[in-house]
Parts: structure tokens; sequence; C-alpha cells
């Protein structure tokens, strides 16, 4: 621990801050998710992200790109790989010859292949690779801390903006499409807001840590009996520690990163849970 506190600032910073950040905005988000059942959604859009990232890294190793382009490319096919399944599940709907189900087995199975066969031929960022995949302790630079914080500060923002609407939209679209709320453009902004944070989050951390912490915190805060706005605040909250306390014990453990974020946040939710159902028991 004293090692971590005196190499902070030199090696374990950006790491940190961009798991206790990145946990934030998932948690939010995950409360969407676990509320409307779409949580294979979020682990569709992981495998995406990272067979996107993986891409990234066999352009950069093909057609020996370097500077900015290097770095931004990873993120960035990430990201249109998760705009493009966002825009099929936005335009398909519930169409009954080819469901969102469908678009989803696909965009879970294809991609967690494709990763498998394409991650060999890019010897040069293979250990970067693996680190998309299950989570990195080091790997975490500052264009990624800046793009997910800036990411995140533009989703809060939006859903300080809009959430009343967001959360009619979710919880009962048929009535709020009576009145007027523009149920079709919510969506989709909440599925492009999934879609951004995924693939920028994938490339930083890795798709295990990305699914676990935007799933897991948000199942804990709903187990409360609290109103819906502390229910993103804890779903926020616990997705911030889990992503921060996540990395402190791989460090002392030196045990996998993106699997220690995941066990903190299996931890709060499970907890939390146990905690609520063994006091609504004390109260009857």
């Amino acid at each position: 621990m004293l090692d971590l506190l005196l190499q902070y600032g030199d090696l374990y910073r950006n790491p940190i801050l961009c798991a206790v950040i990145a946990g934030t905005a998932l948690g939010l988000l995950g409360v969407y998710v676990v509320s409307r059942r779409i949580v294979f959604v979020s682990a569709a859009l992981s495998q995406t992200a990272a067979l996107g990232v993986t891409l990234g890294f066999f352009f950069v190793s093909y057609f020996g790109l370097s500077g900015l382009l290097q770095d931004a490319m990873p993120p960035l096919s990430a990201i249109a790989l998760c705009a493009l399944v966002v825009t099929l599940l936005v335009w398909i709907g519930e169409r009954p010859t080819l469901g969102r189900d469908a678009v989803l087995g696909v965009a879970f199975i294809l991609p967690t292949a494709l990763v498998l066969l394409i991650g060999p031929y890019i010897t040069q960022e293979l250990h970067e690779v693996a680190a998309v995949l299950h989570g990195s302790a080091v790997l975490v630079r500052e264009i990624d801390l800046y793009a997910i914080s800036i990411a995140t500060a533009l989703i809060v923002a939006v859903q300080l903006f809009a959430f009343r609407g967001f959360i009619f939209a979710s919880l009962d679209p048929i009535v709020a499409r009576t009145q007027g709320l523009p149920v079709g453009l919510l969506d989709a902004v909440l599925f492009g807001s999934i879609a951004l944070m995924t693939g920028l989050v994938t490339r930083a951390l890795g798709a295990l840590p990305t699914f676990g912490l935007t799933v897991l915190p948000a199942i804990g805060a709903l187990s409360l009996n609290v109103g819906l706005r502390w229910v993103f605040i804890v779903s926020s909250v616990l997705g911030a520690l889990s992503g921060g306390l996540g990395y402190i014990l791989a460090f002392v453990t030196d045990w996998s990163v993106g699997a220690c974020q995941t066990l903190v946040a299996a931890f709060f939710a499970f907890a939390l849970r146990g905690a609520t159902a063994l006091y609504q028991r004390l109260r009857r």
C-alpha cells in the first residue's frame, strides 16, 4: 500500500482516477440497463467494443500508423462498432422478423470469436489485446482519462437536464408517447451514451470490468427502498468505489485488475441486497 501512495502521481494516478470516473458513469447508466432488463445490451456492447479496440490495434499494426492516429484508432473503432449496433437496435425495434434479441446475440457471439481470431495477428500489441479483455493495471493513458472524463461530464449533464424524460420513457414508453415525449430520441440518446462509455472504458479498463461496473452496482442500488434519484446516486457511488477499491485490491494481491474491480462490485451488490433483505425481514 505504501508503494501505491508513493508512486501514485507517476504511475497509478491515471488508472485509479479513470476507474473511479468510469465507474461513476457506468453505475448511473447501469440503472437503466438493469431496470429495463436490457443487461444483454451491455454484454453485447462490451464484446463489440473489445472487437473494435482489437481492430484498431490491427489497423495500427497493418498500416504502420503512429502519433495521434495510433492513440485514437482503437477507441474510435470501438465507438464506431458500438454505435453501429445501437443504430441497428433503434432501427429494428421490435420487428417480428428480426428482433433486438437476434441482433444482440450476433453482437455478442461474433465479436467474441473475431477477437480470438484477430488477436494472434497483432504481435506488437498482443499484451494490449489481453488487457482489453481482462483489464490492465498500467495501460491507462492520459488521453483515455481525458476522454472518459469528458464523456462522463456530458452524460451526467444530459441526465440532469432530461432526467424526468428518460425515466418516463424507460418505465412507461406507451404513456410517454401519448404525452408527446420523443421516446425514440430519448432511447437513441440513452443507447448512444451506453455505446460511448462502453467503447471508451473497454479501451481503458477492459471488457470484463466494463460489463461488471455497468450491471453490478445497479443490481445493489435497485434493492433499496428509496427514491429513484437516490438509486442513481447510490449506483454511481458504488461504481466509483468498485473501480477504485478494485484497483487497490489488485495492487495488494497482485491479482487481475479487471477481475478485482468486478469482484468488488459483486461484493457491494450482494452485501447491499442481503442487508436490505435482512432489514425487511426484521421489520416484519
